[in-house]
């Protein structure tokens, strides 16, 4: 059951997202927030420091929810073809909303991609972890070459690398065509055909 302190957060959350959605990183303020989400200021600065912790909130809360849907779509019934392309599918998806949804803050970020990317790297090893699985069914089912376990976390790691070179093209300079869940395909084939016997 969900705690009132975790509740308050999770409102404040929600309510950052329309806040960061109209004014943008830089032009979002404290108040903004606290007005948004029906809060004092001083509630609102016992649950977080500064706006920094507030957008550290907001994108995890972000992230997580794409970990999750995820982690739902994958399964070990499914080959490791079907399991990268909804892997890819979904974050291509993700990705997509979220540029649509948060220009201001897109426009802020670029002046800064530092700070998001070190975040997102800081909590990216549930998706490592979800593609490592991916991969150790895939090896059950002799679908690719074993891979020593220490090699595994190694591999999971240079997949998620890889998609997240696009996540910055897409994200943060909106450089996605029509044809880029076609494109994520050929590149799944390729990793799939470089793993088999």
């Amino acid at each position: 059951m969900e705690s009132k302190e975790d509740f308050v957060k999770k409102q404040i959350i929600d309510a950052s997202k329309t806040v960061f959605k109209n004014y943008g990183f830089k032009k979002a303020t404290m108040d903004h927030i606290a007005k948004a989400s029906g809060k004092g200021r001083s509630t609102l600065y016992y649950y977080f420091k500064n706006k920094n912790e507030v957008f550290e909130a907001f994108v995890k809360n972000e992230y997580e929810s794409r970990i999750l849907e995820t982690s739902k779509k994958v399964s070990s019934n499914f080959t490791i073809k079907e399991n990268l392309s909804k892997y890819r599918k979904i974050k291509l998806e993700h990705l997509i909303k979220l540029s649509e949804t948060y220009k201001y803050l897109l426009s802020d970020l670029k002046e800064n991609t530092s700070f998001l990317f070190q975040l997102l790297y800081e909590i990216r090893a549930e998706e490592v972890s979800i593609i490592e699985n991916c991969l150790r069914w895939a090896i059950e089912k002799e679908e690719i070459t074993p891979v020593p376990e220490t090699d595994l976390n190694f591999l999971a790691l240079a997949i998620v690398t890889a998609t997240d070179s696009l996540e910055k093209e897409i994200f943060l300079y909106q450089r996605y065509s029509n044809d880029m869940f076609d494109r994520l395909d050929w590149i799944n084939q390729l990793i799939i055909k470089g793993l088999q016997h």
